[in-house]
């Protein structure tokens, strides 16, 4: 712990931080450290003996300082914390908890992706999403998103192919036959175009295609999922998103619960 403790404590500053993110870039001389960063040559001095007696970096014969192994390993680190750091205020009512543990270590992925503080946007961002897939679209929802629907049946028509990841008891007012009542879903359903499976208990909401991921919500304390989070295009956590709906696909039911069918 105590050793720990030293290393949070020389990433804490930010001056030492900042020659380390110069350094993951390329090998420098303390003299061309304290131009980029306009520190005089004392102060990065000293901040360079510190982060190499915390063996984050090295010095070599020619006098460039580079990034230690142990040091270009902390830095990838980061991202998370400032993923979460930036988005404080709602990890403080909302939880991680409930992601498997490699996603939840791999949160730095996330990084890039823009909070949506607005259910309708949400909403809107999913149904542009449809609308705009080409390829595929993946949902893991705790609800038949219903005003969807006119969306789907528009981008199944286009050959997009659906997955959609549905929890057990899901309780939609009428049964999915009367809701879907056009003749696309069943030659979808039988094409494969259209897949559904089932989980006793859908605890994230994600929806994405092979452009974007319009939304991802995580529960808030008491376990609901209130569609507040996070919009990304960029690749990595357009990566991430595919690879928590894949675990959750890969464990889901492919049997349609009783209700859905009989209504």
């Amino acid at each position: 712990m105590e050793e720990l403790c030293k290393l949070l404590f020389e990433l804490s500053n930010e001056d030492r931080l900042n020659i380390l993110l110069e350094l993951k870039e390329a090998p420098m001389k303390l003299s061309h450290i304290s131009k980029k960063l306009d520190f005089t040559v004392q102060e990065t001095s000293r901040n360079l003996s510190r982060l190499s007696q915390a063996c984050l970096i090295a010095k070599e014969v020619d006098g460039f300082f580079h990034l230690t192994p142990y040091g270009e390993q902390a830095l990838k680190l980061l991202p998370g914390f400032e993923f979460l750091s930036k988005h404080r205020e709602y990890f403080t009512t909302h939880t991680l908890s409930t992601l498997p543990l490699e996603c939840a270590i791999g949160i730095a992925d996330l990084l890039e992706c823009t909070f949506t503080n607005d259910v309708m946007v949400t909403f809107h961002n999913v149904e542009n999403m449809i609308r705009e897939a080409e390829e595929f679209v993946w949902i893991l929802s705790d609800q038949i998103l219903v005003s969807t629907l006119p969306y789907l049946v528009e981008a199944l028509k286009r050959g997009v192919e659906f997955r959609l990841i549905l929890p057990e008891d899901v309780s939609p007012s009428k049964s999915l036959r009367e809701r879907v009542d056009n003749p696309i879903f069943e030659y979808a359903a039988r094409t494969k175009k259209l897949e559904s499976r089932f989980l006793e208990k859908v605890d994230v909401f994600i929806c994405m295609s092979e452009k974007e991921v319009a939304a991802l919500s995580f529960p808030n304390l008491d376990g609901r999922l209130d569609y507040l989070g996070f919009r990304a295009t960029d690749e990595r956590a357009h990566k991430w998103s595919k690879n928590l709906i894949s675990y959750y696909w890969n464990r889901a039911s492919t049997q349609i619960p009783d209700h859905l069918i009989t209504g």
